[in-house]
């Protein structure tokens, strides 16, 4: 198991280093293209998009570094609302989307990767949703867990795709946002469903139970 992580991390160092290149590539060229069209507004537009997506790309480069250098992490108890708004800041897109946060006093026993949980969720909102201004986080107690919902207004998801939008490779997409996020969820032993009605807007429910495996310890405070 050693070995294999080695390998794993040295792997992603070296992604991460070639992917740097290209985009560094990138971006000296845009901004050569950005002098020789500073009188065009519609081209200088694109390139400013371009801009930004090479920006949110090296917050997540810096993200994953960050969190490969923690090595394993133990379990403990993290900020439902302070984790969003770091998910927010990775990303582009969400302007013009109200984003409700009703978890700031909520916090679960998870790790940094819950983080990834709502990247993946917003980024999911903003690429596949339609016509979406709002998107909102909070959280409902019942006797032996506690249900985590974060849902959008957009025309919602089909009760036919509900289950398979969590297989790896589904969609549109690379088909691995919601399928890492099920995965990330299996790992804290939290079961994540799409529980909206199409029309109304998507919806995904996490459920946390109060105890863990073992029917030790509280897995949430307020």
């Amino acid at each position: 198991m050693a070995l294999v992580n080695e390998k794993l991390d040295v792997i992603g160092k070296l992604t991460r280093h070639d992917v740097s290149n290209k985009i560094s590539i990138i971006r000296n060229n845009v901004h050569l293209a950005k002098k020789r069209v500073k009188n065009n507004k519609i081209i200088s537009e694109y390139l400013k998009s371009i801009e930004s997506a090479i920006n949110q790309t090296d917050k997540i480069f810096e993200f994953a570094k960050n969190y490969e250098k923690l090595g394993p992490e133990d379990m403990s108890f993290v900020n439902v609302g302070f984790s969003l708004k770091e998910a927010r800041m990775l990303l582009s897109g969400l302007d013009g989307i109200n984003l409700v946060n009703e978890c700031d006093n909520l916090e679960v026993m998870a790790d940094s990767l819950l983080i990834q949980v709502f990247y993946n969720l917003l980024d999911n909102s903003i690429k596949y949703a339609k016509n979406v201004d709002q998107i909102k986080l909070y959280y409902t107690e019942g006797n032996n867990n506690l249900s985590l919902i974060y849902e959008d207004n957009s025309n919602g998801i089909s009760e036919g795709e509900k289950e398979k939008i969590f297989k790896e490779g589904y969609g549109k997409g690379t088909g691995y946002g919601l399928f890492l996020i099920r995965k990330i969820c299996d790992s804290y032993n939290w079961i994540i469903k799409e529980t909206g009605k199409q029309g109304k807007g998507a919806q995904f429910t996490i459920t946390i139970p109060k105890t863990n495996e073992k029917g030790e310890n509280y897995n949430f405070l307020q």
